[in-house]
């Protein structure tokens, strides 16, 4: 099975050499904080979620951390951006990917076994829509994996929701459960978190998510 579409959409994956050389400039992806312990955790909950999981789509790779993270465990993951200042950030890192609208991936249905959408529902008017699309690639059982910021985002003085100027909404747990239940999508769990860029603000984290979590983590499954 191959994910990609007849025209072959893997940009980015010849230049694993590259991945050494000096930082350039990242552009609109330069205030984009990777947190490489929330990616370990999603390969990691991959594995518990699909018995024999390989195919993973990463919606809004951004760098391509998450990426990077799942192929050194074995999966074959690719990265899907519309932001033209992926591509070099890629070239660099040796991230597989393509350039392309989450709303018309240049994909065939049923070819993947995961798509993880990591802050990407709250910069669209349509979310319903892009979910949607989300499904079409999945094959029967596949599941999606989505961070979502909450409306307690809104109340955070780092890392503030309005901070982005390209969000459009927050949504709420209940927002979300909907969102992918009228997409058709089982509901897993939804779970909140806090994410830090140190130990003690991540322990910190795990505190203040307990009642005002910033993000939504959601798993939802595919009909088999």
């Amino acid at each position: 099975m191959s994910p990609q579409h007849s025209t072959t959409a893997e940009h980015s994956g010849d230049a694993g050499s590259a991945q050494h050389a000096p930082p350039a400039d990242d552009g609109p992806l330069s205030h984009v904080h990777e947190h490489p312990e929330i990616e370990a955790a999603d390969v990691e909950r991959i594995g518990r979620l699909l018995r024999a999981p390989r195919y993973v789509l990463d919606v809004g790779a951004g760098r391509g951390g998450f990426v990077l993270a799942a192929r050194s465990r074995g999966l074959v993951a690719y990265g899907l951006d519309l932001e033209p200042a992926a591509a070099p950030i890629w070239r660099r890192r040796g991230v597989p990917g393509v350039l392309a609208d989450a709303f018309k991936p240049p994909f065939r249905d049923g070819a993947f076994d995961v798509v993880r959408l990591k802050e990407i529902i709250e910069h669209v008017e349509d979310p319903r829509t892009l979910v949607v699309a989300a499904r079409a690639l999945l094959r029967p059982g596949g599941c999606i994996i989505a961070h979502v910021p909450s409306p307690y985002s809104q109340l955070y003085p780092a890392g503030n929701f309005w901070d982005d100027y390209t969000h459009v909404r927050p949504l709420s747990r209940l927002g979300l459960r909907r969102l992918f239940e009228d997409s058709q999508m089982t509901v897993v769990s939804i779970d909140g978190y806090t994410a830090g860029r140190s130990a003690i603000e991540r322990v910190l984290g795990k505190v203040i998510a307990s009642v005002l979590p910033h993000t939504y983590r959601v798993v939802a499954r595919k009909a088999p």
